[in-house]
């Protein structure tokens, strides 16, 4: 069985002798949105589970809304999972930054610390909001291997100057699951981290499996144990081990998660809305071509394939097919800028 329908990206690019180059990829609008539901469902149980240390010394208060800080590198997603900390005994509040990375990204580090240096210059805390708060950056690999988790910029001529970052950092692939069920069983971690049992190791196994719907059963909350079993099967996808997970959850005693439900159609509608608009930027290149030639400026290839409005590429292709030449094609980019 095939992962979960996911929405995807048309992408077009011409090369220098005017050829036009199409691709898919997929986005994985429905796996970021399980792992942030995910740590969110017991935040004190999951930083109990990632950073128990950390989590001895400080409180959790709350996610701090940080709608006004888009996440480096992607402008449309917003982070929701930037967790606000006071210490036990006093002392600066702590954020620190949750990140899920579904795939290893070759630049995390980078926008880690960007945004973890844009949360601590825009957010402030205390009377007045001239308190600044110190940040750190928590990493969660959920497929792929351990990652590099230091980005260390010092000069040894200046004495060791320069910017340095490191992040805390796990790996699920790495991690065992027979170990962490024992750990939930016996009441060191919470039921809360049953979700991500499908990416460790050993998670296909068939014991594991019984010994999770064991203790996904004594969840006494009816909506949340089909959380579980829900993310669980979104997991278990993105693992490849889709297959085994539903055979072995078909019959169980649970309900169809609403939230995973609702993911699915959202992913399905933007799938289609970004279809539908990569083959509106694709007529409007063909059309270019047979009316101008293969010879179309880089610049306006680049503007089209950056375009997501549909109703402005329309616009486009009108002035595509009636314009006079290519002036008046790159007069209509502009004003649509």
């Amino acid at each position: 069985m095939g992962r979960l329908e996911e929405p995807r990206l048309l992408w077009i690019f011409q090369r220098a002798d005017g050829r036009l180059l199409v691709g898919v990829r997929e986005t994985m609008g429905v796996f970021d949105q399980a792992s942030h539901y995910a740590v969110k469902l017991n935040p004190a149980g999951f930083f109990a589970w990632r950073v128990p240390r950390f989590a001895a010394h400080f409180v959790f208060l709350g996610w701090l809304d940080v709608s006004t800080i888009a996440f480096p590198g992607e402008p449309d997603r917003v982070c929701d999972t930037v967790a606000e900390f006071k210490a036990r005994d006093g002392g600066l509040r702590r954020l620190m930054d949750v990140e899920c990375q579904t795939e290893p990204d070759g630049d995390i580090l980078e926008r880690l610390g960007e945004y973890g240096l844009r949360l601590r210059r825009e957010k402030r805390h205390g009377p007045g909001q001239g308190g600044k708060y110190q940040v750190v950056s928590l990493l969660l690999n959920l497929t792929g291997p351990v990652q590099l988790a230091e980005l260390d910029l010092r000069e040894v001529d200046l004495d060791g100057d320069g910017l340095h970052l490191r992040v805390t950092q796990g790996t699920l692939r790495e991690e065992d699951a027979a170990a962490t069920l024992a750990r939930i069983a016996s009441g060191e971690w919470k039921r809360c981290v049953l979700p991500w049992l499908p990416l460790m190791r050993g998670g296909e196994n068939g014991d594991i499996i019984e010994e999770w719907k064991r203790l996904a059963q004594t969840e006494p909350d009816d909506r949340r144990r089909s959380d579980y079993a829900g993310l669980a099967l979104v997991f278990a996808d993105l693992a490849g081990r889709r297959a085994v997970w539903k055979e072995a959850l078909e019959g169980w005693n649970m309900k169809v998660s609403q939230q995973v439900l609702e993911w699915q159609a959202e992913a399905r509608q933007e799938g289609l809305m970004e279809g539908e608009i990569g083959q509106a930027r694709a007529k409007l290149m063909r059309v270019l071509e047979v009316r101008f030639g293969s010879s179309m400026p880089k610049d306006l290839a680049s503007e089209i394939a950056a375009q997501h409005d549909r109703d402005i590429l329309d616009r486009w292709f009108d002035v595509a097919i009636s314009g006079a030449d290519l002036d008046a094609f790159r007069a209509a980019v502009r004003e649509g800028k």
